[in-house]
This record gives structure tokens, sequence and C-alpha cells, in this order.
């Protein structure tokens, strides 16, 4: 039975943002809503920027849907969907002005900040830090800045990765399909609806974000979504552990973090302001190399397979489970190498 709610999530959320996203191209075009590819590599016109409202919209109306088929999965986490709906609120304004009136770095920390604040008060916290040696290590009033430390973190993690088209909607898909995956099999059925939810609409999304793009998440989609997989993330059960809830995320979003700490280091080195936007990530590196928009996501996706093959075998030990991902990253790495070969041969 429990089974039912993720497929109707997943479902639900796929078809609600295949119907809305052609909606909301009509409409950013006819309202001049649009911006441009950064790299002069990506060869497409401007497109609408706020498919982050439809891919939200798609998600909590899934988990409305749900809810009503199956309260009882819902039970006890009402005052942490209040406070991730208020948080995404906020950050979707927030990436809506900001792609229209450009905000300063300031103004856009201190809004991430107050909407992780927002979480925390309706009950969302990390209060313990897992030990391997011993008894957990209790955090006390250490929670809420490590809180807040967590939430922003990913949330410029993903947004870090909305460089080109298809990046990150495909990166979210893959990491909310193993999230998905591990919450089911470890006994965490309203997180693994969430996941659900996000999945079903990041697929559909990136149908129409996959290059040459119709329409982009724009600030709207980065910050939102980074918003709520980071505080979905802590929603969980009181018997779940910090490895659970922290570590396996990290590796189940590994290329975002890491991008985002390879840009932060290469920043300090360079004596740069770590917040202000450059061309340097490593996929503004591979569009200089030459390689095609396409090939670049694949190569992305391949190593966002592998992190979610790892964070799956890590957090389950399920051997079936982990065949799984590991096919599937195979197919990604034969996609890649086929794409690659074709390449070739056009340019031979």
């Amino acid at each position: 039975m429990v089974y039912y709610a993720y497929i109707i999530a997943a479902f639900a959320a796929f078809i609600l943002c295949s119907i809305t996203t052609p909606i909301f191209v009509k409409f950013g075009r006819s309202r001049k809503l649009l911006s441009a590819a950064h790299d002069p590599e990506i060869l497409r016109p401007s497109v609408p920027d706020i498919g982050g409202i439809t891919v939200i919209f798609s998600f909590f109306a899934a988990l409305y849907i749900a809810a009503l088929l199956f309260p009882n999965l819902f039970h006890d986490f009402g005052k942490a969907i209040l406070g991730l709906c208020i948080g995404t609120f906020a950050m979707v304004v927030l990436g809506f002005i900001d792609d229209r009136k450009h905000l300063s770095p300031g103004i856009k920390f201190a809004v991430q900040v107050a909407a992780a604040l927002a979480v925390i008060a309706f009950g969302v916290e990390i209060e313990k830090i897992t030990n391997p040696m011993g008894a957990p290590f209790e955090l006390g009033f250490l929670g809420i800045p490590v809180t807040v430390l967590w939430i922003v973190g990913i949330t410029n993690a993903i947004n870090m990765t909305d460089g080109m088209d298809g990046l990150a909607p495909g990166i979210l898909a893959i990491a909310s399909a193993a999230l998905m995956v591990i919450c089911i099999s470890i006994g965490f059925p309203f997180l693994a609806i969430l996941m659900s939810a996000l999945f079903g609409s990041m697929l559909a999304f990136l149908f129409f974000n996959y290059p040459p793009a119709k329409i982009i998440l724009g600030n709207t989609g980065a910050y939102s979504l980074g918003f709520i997989i980071a505080t979905a993330s802590i929603i969980h059960p009181v018997k779940a552990s910090t490895f659970v809830v922290l570590f396996v995320p990290l590796l189940a979003l590994g290329l975002p973090v890491l991008e985002m700490l390879v840009t932060v280091f290469r920043r300090l080195v360079k004596k740069k302001k770590i917040y202000l936007k450059d061309s340097e990530h490593i996929h503004h590196l591979l569009l200089a190399l030459g390689l095609p928009p396409r090939i670049v996501n694949w190569f992305f996706y391949t190593l966002s397979f592998l992190f979610a093959a790892f964070a799956v075998g890590t957090a389950t030990g399920d051997r079936n489970l982990m065949l799984g991902f590991v096919a599937l990253l195979l197919l990604a790495f034969l996609v890649l190498a086929f794409k690659l070969m074709k390449l070739e041969k056009k340019e031979g």
C-alpha cells in the first residue's frame, strides 16, 4: 500500500509539471521574463527563466495529493511541511527578484539565512552528530548555526550547478531518485514521498530544459530546489542517525558539493571574493575545450550516477540496489561514449 504513495507522488508531479511547463513557457515569453545563455558555447536564444515556479508548484501539488490519499504517512510532519513551504516561498521570491534586479550577495545571504531560521522555528533542526566511537554528540545551542550552515550551503551548491541547460535538473533527478530508494529501503516513507515528488517534477522539467532549452529554472528554481532538498534531508524520524540524514545526502549530492568546495578553494587561492560569480566552473572549462553542451551534461550525469550508486550502497548495504544504480551508471557511460563517437565522426 505504501508503495502506491511513492508512485502516485512521482506520477502526479511528473504529469503536473509536464502540463504546466508549456504554459509557463508561453507566459514567460509574453511577459518578457527571459534570460540569455551565459556561455557563448551555448547557442540558443533567450528563454523564459521562471521554470522554477512550475517545478515548485508541481512538487507541492503532488505532496498535497499524496497527503489526501495517504494522510497517515504525513502524521506528525505538519509543522515541518509548513516550515518547508514558508522557506521555499521566500526562496522563490528571492530568486524571482534576483533574476530581475541582480541583488547583492549580502541581501541573498540574509534571505537564505532567514528562510533557514524559519524552518528551524517549525522544529526542523540538526540536533546531534553521530559518533562512531560512542554515544552521539548533542549539539545543543550549536544546532541552530549548524542547521543554517547546512541549508544555506546545499542551497548554494545546487545554484552553482545551474550554469547550463539540463545540468541542475538532471543532477537533482538522479540525486532525488537515489535518496528516494534509500528512504524506502530503510523505512522513511515520508521522506521517500518528498523525494518521489521531487524526482517526478525534475524528470518532467528536464524534457523542456535539455539543450537547447525552451525554459530554464532561473534563480527562482535553483534557490528553492536547493533549499527543498537541504531541508528535506533533515526532516527525519527520531530513530534516524545523523550518518543517514547528513552523510548520505552529501554522497547523493556529491557532484554539486564537490563543485562548491572546488569553487570556494579556487577563489580563495586566487584571492577573489568567494560569493562573486565567475566563468571558471568545471562545466565552463569543458565547454571551453569545445565539447558540446549535451556531451558535458552526460559527463556530469555519469558522475552523478556514480555518487548515487555509492550513496545507495553505503546507506543500505543492499547488493541488488547497488547493482541497479551501477547498471544505470554503465548505461550513462555508454550513452556518453556513443555521443562522443558521433561527435568524433562529425568532426572527422
